[in-house]
């Protein structure tokens, strides 16, 4: 009897510790990037005579500046009064009624303290607008009928916009409401210098010299991440007002953007990161954010990825240097059992 305690107790420690895992969330310093992790996405495969366009941060050339800091000053002067303490949504919808109505309907029935407005970018031409209207919560919800069919008009810098954070989404993806408000004011604490969102993915320089695109490892010593996709962020506002600048290499990317039907967001993540030399940060809610995953959309379109790792080249052209940068740092949403063993301890002996 005594044997079987034993070695009951003894495979019940081995099962614990083969179940172990241990997260270390880490608060990236909002103003310092973190440094690129063992060189995995962002650097040269060491088979390869490296990126056809180098880091930034790697790169010499007088006609490079990484960080541009000079932005700052222009985008306080011109937005510095509005809104810090509230968010507006901008949310992007095409033919897509059901979800739309879904997301709106979720974000709509519970009171998020710091939400200002929701703008629904109206991408469907044939239709007409509905009307504005005010939720329950005294929440204004508008339609925006863009003038062109073009994804840059969901970063369009709206000149209604009241608030600094701008959340952009899709009409199929959400923070639960409790998350949302909490995103909000980790963005307000770690992230107005960076992107802030849900989904994270990676550009990985490969031995041929072209970058590509791909949805991160989770390896041990490759879990890192380089831009936060825009149907889930939160932006400041001095970004879209960046990205439809005159400035050469945003041009060129917007035209591209135009060109290809794709990319957008990997364009203000570009933005973003050349300005302030930050990478993204990943904040996650105590639920998973709902992806509502309909049938159609770009991301389901053949050679979606292909399409993605090109854009990552020519962006990387027009800035002479790839300006992303690894972050290895998330944000979660409460307390949780990190240490797992413990908690199949106290069942089994509870």
């Amino acid at each position: 009897m005594v044997s079987l305690l034993r070695l009951r107790r003894s495979t019940t420690i081995l099962l614990a510790l083969t179940l172990s895992v241990v997260t270390f969330v880490l608060l990236a310093n909002p103003l310092s990037p973190v440094a690129d992790s063992a060189g995995i996405s962002l650097s040269v495969q060491s088979t390869g005579a490296g990126p056809r366009y180098p880091l930034c941060s790697n790169q010499t050339s007088a006609n490079v500046t990484w960080p541009s800091q000079s932005w700052r000053a222009a985008a306080e002067s011109k937005y510095g009064g509005l809104l810090e303490d509230k968010f507006t949504i901008a949310m992007s919808t095409f033919h897509r009624p059901r979800e739309l109505h879904r997301t709106l309907t979720a974000l709509l029935a519970a009171k998020i303290p710091s939400l200002h407005e929701i703008v629904i970018i109206w991408n469907n031409f044939d239709e007409k607008t509905p009307d504005p209207f005010v939720s329950q919560h005294g929440v204004p919800v508008r339609y925006r009928k863009p003038t062109r069919d073009s994804l840059n008009e969901k970063l369009w810098p709206d000149p209604e916009y009241r608030t600094q954070a701008i959340l952009l989404s899709d009409d199929d993806v959400y923070y639960r409401p409790d998350d949302l408000e909490f995103v909000f004011q980790m963005w307000r604490k770690f992230g107005k210098d960076r992107m802030t969102g849900a989904l994270a993915r990676c550009a990985t320089a490969l031995p041929s010299g072209d970058w590509d695109y791909n949805f991160c490892s989770q390896k041990a010593h490759q879990d890192v991440y380089s831009m936060v996709l825009t149907n889930l962020a939160f932006t400041h506002i001095a970004f879209l007002d960046y990205y439809f600048s005159d400035d050469p290499a945003v041009t060129k990317i917007r035209e591209y953007v135009d060109e290809a039907f794709n990319c957008e967001d990997i364009g203000l993540n570009f933005v973003m990161s050349m300005l302030t030399g930050s990478g993204p940060l990943l904040v996650r809610g105590s639920s998973q954010y709902i992806n509502l995953d309909p049938s159609g959309g770009i991301s389901r379109q053949t050679g979606h990825m292909q399409a993605r790792s090109k854009c990552l080249n020519v962006f990387a052209e027009a800035f002479q240097c790839m300006p992303l940068v690894n972050e290895t740092g998330r944000i979660e949403h409460g307390v949780k059992h990190n240490v797992w063993y413990k908690s199949v301890w106290n069942r089994i002996h509870g």
